[in-house]
Parts: structure tokens; sequence; C-alpha cells
């Protein structure tokens, strides 16, 4: 990673460093936009968002435990010190999260202040309810085949190998098998060109849904698939579709997707197709070796980064010891271990900003504490 530091050559300044208006995003990534800013503050860093103009703070808001309003003072001190941007989904609590967004930013008119992104949240399982619908037709045998193909497929890609695949929540690993055999039965039987319009429809359904819960009439960022396990399943052209649709109509600004599994794999396989502006994928202290290098080539292709699970992966209640000493080795300073691990990442200067759920004043303090600072690794 230092050494890629040492060669990086991108754009993070802090809120005071230079004087710029707000711009019209770019149409294509080929070419970095002019720096959009929102809520720009003093004392706050800013990232280009890959080459989309968007210059997003280097901590943004996470919205996965959002249930009531209490969050709310939380949003008011990221907004006072400079955060812009946050994440939501129609799958976090059940929708209450894209609900309490949308009352937080009409109740105090910060929508203008604020990148919005958002996800088209089970398209996965309502595209494997379609698939499910061809096995409920097949011989017991040749589904027993197909599961064993599958189960074949995670063993020879490794994607389940100790030290690539981290656990960050319960049903992760039963991705990778509605993964492949989604795709097995995609290869063999072929994409029913009459699912289209039953697919396009529900992609649809979901962004209405979302664009009400919010109270917005666009995101900036809109992703799908919301947690893609495996590379085969970016290769559907209706999310390339319904992405293009949606922004001819101005109701999404940017593409992406989000990636906890075979993360490297997914990433890789993105870049090759070229029409994402951007990722949320899994990045901290205990997988960065399989992405450092990928993470560099997606910001040469105008794609932004966004890294989760920074704090994650040392914060659960059987966290092996090793993570937390690597991240001690590398961050010999007094700290939290979740602003440790923030600070860590950001050394990186190839991803655009670190999803940080923050639920308390305080814990918006400390973690936005570490944005602008460079550092020297200690011996990991």
């Amino acid at each position: 990673m230092r050494t890629a530091i040492a060669g990086s050559v991108g754009l993070s300044v802090s809120a005071n460093a230079i004087d710029a208006k707000p711009a019209e995003s770019a149409t294509t990534r080929d070419q970095a936009a002019k720096p959009e800013w929102r809520n720009r503050k003093p004392g706050m860093t800013y990232r280009m968002f890959g080459n989309t103009g968007m210059m997003v703070s280097e901590i943004v808001v996470g919205t996965t435990p959002w249930s009531d309003e209490t969050h709310f003072p939380m949003m008011d001190a990221a907004i006072e010190r400079g955060i812009n941007y946050i994440d939501t989904a129609p799958a976090y609590s059940r929708g209450e999260a894209e609900r309490l967004v949308g009352k937080y930013i009409t109740r105090t008119g910060t929508r203008d202040q604020l990148f919005i992104s958002t996800k088209l949240s089970h398209y996965d399982e309502f595209h494997y309810g379609l698939i499910e619908d061809v096995l409920k037709g097949l011989p017991q045998e040749k589904r027993n085949a197909i599961e064993k193909r599958a189960d074949d497929l995670i063993h020879q890609r490794g994607v389940m190998k100790p030290g690539y695949h981290f656990t960050y929540f319960g049903a992760q690993a039963r991705k990778y098998k509605t993964g492949f055999i989604q795709h097995l039965v995609l290869e063999e039987y072929g994409r029913m060109q009459a699912w289209k319009p039953k697919i396009k429809a529900h992609m649809r359904s979901s962004m209405e849904k979302s664009l009400k819960a919010v109270q917005t009439d666009y995101f900036d960022v809109l992703h799908c698939p919301h947690g893609v396990p495996i590379p085969e399943m970016l290769d559907d052209e209706n999310i390339r579709e319904i992405f293009d649709e949606f922004k001819r109509k101005g109701i999404a600004r940017f593409n992406a997707f989000s990636a906890h599994n075979d993360v490297a794999g997914n990433l890789a396989h993105a870049i090759e197709l070229g029409y994402y502006d951007g990722a949320m994928v899994a990045y901290n202290i205990a997988n960065h070796a399989a992405l450092d290098t990928l993470i560099a080539k997606a910001k040469n292709h105008g794609m932004g980064i966004v890294a989760m699970k920074v704090a994650k992966i040392i914060d659960d209640a059987d966290t092996p010891q090793w993570r937390i000493d690597k991240l001690n080795a590398a961050v010999e300073e007094e700290l939290s271990l979740h602003a440790k691990g923030y600070l860590w990442a950001l050394q990186n200067p190839n991803i655009s900003c670190c999803v940080s759920n923050l639920s308390t004043p305080a814990m918006v303090a400390e973690n936005a504490g570490v944005t602008g600072r460079r550092i020297e690794f200690g011996q990991v």
C-alpha cells in the first residue's frame, strides 16, 4: 500500500485547500468531471468519487442499523463536520432506514447538502425466484447434479478459503450456492426473454418505492446488485439497461454495485465490463492484500470505491486476536479500534471514502477526526 500511496496522483483535498464551484456531472467515465461540492466545511477532507465529479467526505454515513429517529442528532453532527454522503437501502431495517433518511432530509432541508445512495435490494432474490421455477420443472436427479456443480465451483474457485473469504453477516456464505445455481441454470437453459418484463418491472417498482421513501426525486448513486456473490451475476443485460433508463430519466445519476463475497473477483469483472461508475466493497486490515492492486486499477478506470466493513472486521465478539494485533501494529497511536481502522484504510489514496455506521455525535467526532491525516505505518 505504501508504494501505491507514493505513486498516487488522485484528487484528495481539504475543504479549504482549493476554491471550486458546483458543476454538472460527467456523462462518461473516460474523463473526470469538474469537482462538485456539497456541504463543504473546513476541517473535512474530500476525495473525488471516481470520475463522477462528486467530492465526497472521507468518512460517510451508513444506515444499516437505522430504525428510529435517535440517529438524527448524529446526522446533525455529521453535517456540521462536513460529512456529505449517506448510504441507505430498502433492505435496511425492512425499509425503515430509507424512510428515516427521507424524514431527516425533509425536516432539515438538507437534500442539496448530501450525496445520497441506495440499492435495488432483493434483486438477486427476485431473479432466483424465477430460477426456482425452472428447477421445479426438472427431475430431482438433474437438480441434484446442478447443486453438486455449484458446490464444485465454490471449491474450485477457492472463494471460501480462509484468508480470502471473511464473514460479515449470517447468511452471507449461502449466497455463493444460490449464485452459482442461478449461473448454471442460465448457462444451460438460457436467459428467458419472457422474464425480462417481469424483472424490469420489479426493478422499476423498487426504485419508485425508494424514491418515495427517501422523499427525493433522484439518487446520486444506485447500487445493483446489492451484495453480488459471483462475477457472472454482473453479466446481466437487465441491470445495464435499467441503469441506462434511470440515468436518462434523471432519477439515478451514477451506478454501482456492492460486494461482500469474492470481492476481488467481482471487482475485477466490473472493471472489465466498464459500465459501473463505482463500487461499495468490503475492504479492511484483513482482506486488503487481495484488493489493493484491483482498487488502484478501478480508480484508473474512473470508478469510485466506497470501503465498507472497515471496522466490522475487528468489531465482532469472536474476532480473532491476530486482526486486532495487525491493526495495532500498523497504527501505533492511541485511538479506538474503529478510528484506527478508518485511519488505516484512508491511507490508501485509491478508495474514495469509508462508510461508517455512526450512531452518536461522539462517534462522528471520533471517526471524522482521522480524516485528512497521513501516517507512516508501523511494522506489520
